[in-house]
């Protein structure tokens, strides 16, 4: 038997049952491409890369991580198209869920929690990983002993025992900028100006999707940071040499250079000396806007 399967001793729950048939259906065929996405941009969204240049989970001060919860309370009810219940924060088929986030999955539930579901969502090793799961807190599943706001947490064999998951341990949706080399996201944030850093960015990691948030949190800017990345008469060439090619516009030259399509929101530079490599044939079979837009006609 699987951790995750129910426990046959547990006692049943046709309320539970209920309210997890319905989360399965709003979720889709695969919630973790629902909660994954929800988790991670909650975490960014109170991170604001582009205001304040932090990709980390750990930069966060103690009330910002705290608010993390609250935020992905609101992102989890758009997702799943749900309105905030009058008791808790859901109301799933007339019964009242509250949502739970707890970034190593230690939970704490409130007074008005007990006796009540929970949907629980979860950070795993260091948030390289997250579970989702429903349980009813019931006092037995809680440790003695609770925190000044009366919060206590479930003992970790009753919530494993007791809780169905929708989710089970699963890899969280990254962040392109925390992911980066360590060195080189150093050199490239110590840079001094908005254009300094996009042109450092795309210079040392050429051929390599970049998505537009982690363009966003390195320029440090709320404007338009994609026009640090655009030749024009004003700008003249910014990144030395390089060419970005968009999803929108550069998949078929980038299929023909050999590198991996673009997802949607992904840039990728590529030395302009590669581009203007390409035979008379390649050129010809690239869509007439393309070839309009690199000035190969």
């Amino acid at each position: 038997m699987s951790l995750f399967d129910p426990i046959e001793t547990v006692e049943p729950d046709p309320e539970l049952e209920l309210v997890f048939a319905h989360l399965q259906a709003l979720a889709g065929p695969d919630p973790a491409a629902r909660f994954g996405p929800a988790i991670r941009q909650s975490i960014d969204e109170v991170l604001d890369g582009p205001r304040t240049g932090r990709w980390s989970f750990a930069q966060l001060e103690k009330t910002e991580k705290t608010y993390v919860g609250t935020k992905l309370e609101i992102v989890v009810r758009a997702s799943l198209g749900l309105e905030r219940g009058d008791l808790l924060d859901l109301d799933i088929e007339g019964h009242p869920v509250d949502i739970k986030w707890g970034m190593n999955s230690g939970w704490q539930i409130p007074e008005e929690a007990v006796g009540r579901l929970c949907l629980c969502i979860g950070g795993l090793r260091k948030l390289s990983k997250f579970q989702v799961g429903l349980v009813r807190c019931r006092e037995e599943y809680l440790n003695l002993g609770a925190n000044r706001d009366r919060k206590t947490t479930l003992t970790a064999a009753d919530r494993d025992a007791a809780m169905r998951f929708l989710v089970p341990p699963t890899p969280l949706p990254q962040s392109f900028v925390a992911q980066m080399d360590d060195a080189v996201r150093a050199e490239v944030m110590a840079e001094d100006t908005i254009q300094a850093r996009v042109t450092k960015l795309f210079t040392l990691l050429p051929r390599t999707p970049i998505p537009r948030d982690a363009i966003a949190t390195v320029a440090r800017t709320t404007g338009d940071p994609m026009r640090r990345i655009r030749a024009d008469t004003w700008a003249g060439d910014p990144l030395n040499g390089m060419r970005t090619l968009s999803a929108q516009y550069g998949n078929a030259v980038i299929e023909a250079l050999g590198y991996p399509r673009l997802g949607r929101g992904e840039v990728m530079s590529i030395p302009q000396s590669e581009i203007d490599g390409l035979s008379e044939q390649q050129r010809r079979a690239l869509p007439e806007h393309v070839r309009e837009r690199l000035g190969f006609d």
